[in-house]
């Protein structure tokens, strides 16, 4: 039952989020350019763990300088 209901809250919440985004295509693409940020980004940390340049603030998903509280570590 339990998991029943999150597939039902998920599947609203993803409609939802695509009437949203059909709405407004410029935060379609702000989302998308956020997205490869972070793609690029995860694929970069392992150099950086070999460079030991791993700070606090390169720890953070590029999500968290926008919106605190998402993606932070």
């Amino acid at each position: 039952m339990f998991l029943c209901r999150n597939a039902q809250l998920l599947q609203q919440e993803l409609s939802f989020e695509a009437e949203l985004l059909g709405d407004n295509p410029e935060l379609a693409q702000v989302i998308h350019s956020f997205n490869m940020q972070e793609i690029q980004s995860n694929q970069q940390k392992p150099q950086n763990v070999l460079c030991l340049e791993d700070s606090a603030s390169k720890e953070q998903s590029v999500w968290s300088n926008f919106l605190p509280g998402l993606g932070g570590r």
